[in-house]
Order: C-alpha cells, then sequence, then structure tokens
C-alpha cells in the first residue's frame, strides 16, 4: 500500500501530485512529526484500517472478522496491536505474516459488504470479538455497536442534556428483534454470549464507560445507573456518568483529555460542579483509564472510597 505525504513542489514530482485525493491527509503530515504519528492513536488505527481495505490478495470466499472487521466498522478496540488481517473461508486455511485464515462458515445473515470487501456484521464482529479479545473488550464493542443502532433509528439528536424517555426500550427492541438470532448463530459461547447481551447500556458514551460497566457487572453490584442528570436548589448541576443513588455514589470515568482542548473555562465549570455535588452529599469517585482494566484494582479503589457498595454486591444489577 502507497499512500502520498506530501505536495511536493519538484516539478519533476508533479506526476505523482494527482494521486492527491485528500488534502487533509496531507496537511496532517505537514503538522505532525513521525514520532508524533507513531504516538497518534487514532492515525495508527487508520493506517491498520487502510492495509486491511488495500490488501490486494484476498481469496473468493474470504470474510474479514475480528478485529479486523471491527476497524471497517469503527468499532473501539483498546490495546490491540498491529498484526496479520483476520479473515475466515469455508474451505481453506493459510497463514502468513500479513494474513491468518481460518476455516470456518458464517452464516449470510451475518455478514454484509463494504466497498469489495466481504466482512462479518457490526453485530457478529462484536460478539466473535468476546472470543477473540475477552469478554470486557467484547462488551465495550457490542454497547458501542447497540449505541450507533439506537442513535441511527432516533437520528441526529444533541443528547447533552439527557436521553428521550424512549430509548432504553428502543435499545431493548434492537438486542430482541437482532442481537438474539444472531447469538443463536454462534458456533460456541452462546450462553456467556446471552448473558453480557442482557445487560448492555447504549447510555455508555465511550469504551472507557463501557469498561466500567462490564466491571461493575462482574462484581454484581445492584443500583447504579448511568448518565443521571442531578439538581440542586439552584437547578441543574450535570449529568453524570454512574450514579448509586442509595449511597449517595458517583462514578466519573472521563479523562482530562477534554479540558486540554477546552481550556480553563471547562476545567473551572467542572470544578463548580464538581463542588455542588459535594455539598449535596455525594461521593465522587474518578476511574483514571487504567483504573478499569483490572478488575482487581478497579474493586479495590471503589471499596476503598465507597466501601457502603459492599452491601449491594452480589445482586444482578
Amino acid at each position: 500500500m502507497y499512500t502520498v505525504l506530501l505536495d511536493c513542489p519538484n516539478i519533476a514530482h508533479r506526476r505523482i501530485a494527482r494521486f492527491i485525493d485528500d488534502p487533509s491527509w496531507i496537511e496532517l503530515h505537514s503538522q505532525k512529526t513521525t514520532a508524533q504519528l507513531q504516538d497518534d492513536f487514532s492515525y495508527q488505527e487508520q493506517l491498520r484500517r487502510l492495509r486491511v481495505l488495500s490488501y490486494s490478495r484476498y481469496r473468493s470466499g474470504d470474510t474479514v472478522w475480528g478485529t479486523s472487521a471491527a476497524l471497517i466498522h469503527d468499532i473501539p478496540l483498546f490495546g490491540v496491536r498491529s498484526g496479520p488481517i483476520f479473515v475466515v473461508h469455508p474451505t481453506s486455511a493459510s497463514r502468513s505474516r500479513e494474513i491468518i485464515r481460518t476455516v470456518r462458515t458464517v452464516d449470510k445473515a451475518d455478514q454484509c459488504v463494504f466497498s469489495h470487501l466481504a466482512l462479518t456484521s457490526p453485530i457478529r464482529t462484536s460478539l466473535d470479538l468476546v472470543r477473540q479479545e475477552g469478554q470486557q473488550a467484547g462488551f465495550a464493542a457490542m454497547e458501542a455497536v447497540l449505541r450507533a443502532s439506537v442513535l441511527g433509528a432516533e437520528g441526529e439528536r444533541d443528547l447533552r442534556f439527557g436521553y428521550p424517555s424512549g430509548f432504553g426500550g428502543l435499545a431493548r427492541g434492537r438486542v430482541v428483534e437482532n442481537w438474539y438470532p444472531a447469538i443463536a448463530r454462534l458456533p460456541s459461547g452462546r450462553a456467556t454470549a446471552q448473558r453480557m447481551v442482557d445487560v448492555l447500556n447504549p447510555m455508555s458514551e465511550s469504551i472507557a464507560e463501557s469498561f466500567c460497566s462490564f466491571d461493575l457487572h462482574a462484581l454484581q453490584i445492584s443500583g447504579f445507573e448511568q448518565q443521571v442528570s442531578i439538581r440542586d436548589a439552584r437547578g441543574f448541576v450535570g449529568r453524570v456518568d454512574f450514579l448509586h443513588e442509595e449511597t449517595k455514589t458517583i462514578i466519573e470515568v472521563d479523562g482530562l483529555g477534554k479540558y486540554l482542548v477546552e481550556g480553563r473555562a471547562a476545567m473551572n465549570k467542572e470544578s463548580d460542579r464538581h463542588n455542588r455535588l459535594l455539598s449535596m452529599g455525594y461521593t465522587i469517585i474518578r476511574m483514571r483509564f487504567k483504573d478499569l482494566l483490572h478488575l482487581n484494582s478497579f474493586a479495590t479503589k471503589l471499596y476503598a472510597q465507597a466501601p457502603e457498595l459492599r452491601k449491594f454486591t452480589g445482586a444482578v444489577r
């Protein structure tokens, strides 16, 4: 795969300029160093996506699956290293540095076409990620796919001030209509997939929130709700990621990245919000992304700051 990175003024190189079809791609490479691009997650993910799309030796009958299909569907992934493209084929198997081909049949109902590629559908891809990358990664992928499905049905909508009353019901309808049949077609892992899909929440707004939700389910803590709006005597305070009303515990999983973009005004607004919540008697636990990756670390931090939550463990949320 080749891509043009610079619009060179040298006349001898102008014949290459005709391959420039995305000025923003050229601009990106002119603004960042090689080292910066190496550490740019979205850029590296885009390179991997282009690699899947531009591979020239797919065989008739190949279906792209797993993390390779997730890249095409823009399903969030974390910690997945660059490596071979994953495909399944009904009769042929092979392995190289570029591609791993596994013998497996995928039902036509679980396939779709993107450009010239056959690949597993978003739902099937997220279900496959449970086996390929583990339950936490698969759960986050499943929530992202469900959320995209519901938001697509609702149309573009400003959700900053809350979700429509029928949002959860619409999501449940999608699960029954689309996910249950896909789970029934899985060759294995159907019971695990069923347990996971029955607790999906399309209100998880990031992979971090999905990881947090997964951890709370794994600990079987009952009573947490997501994206809850809180008010005081002055009016609207804010919407919190996770709220356990009985223990007045709030979990926030947003990082500081947004403040680097939005600046000091956003930080001051967040500080005011934080102080108002504290004055209302809430305990606020901020989970960094790394706190979410290991259940023991998550539980230790959670129970250290909100020990009363132990009384709510062992029940289905």
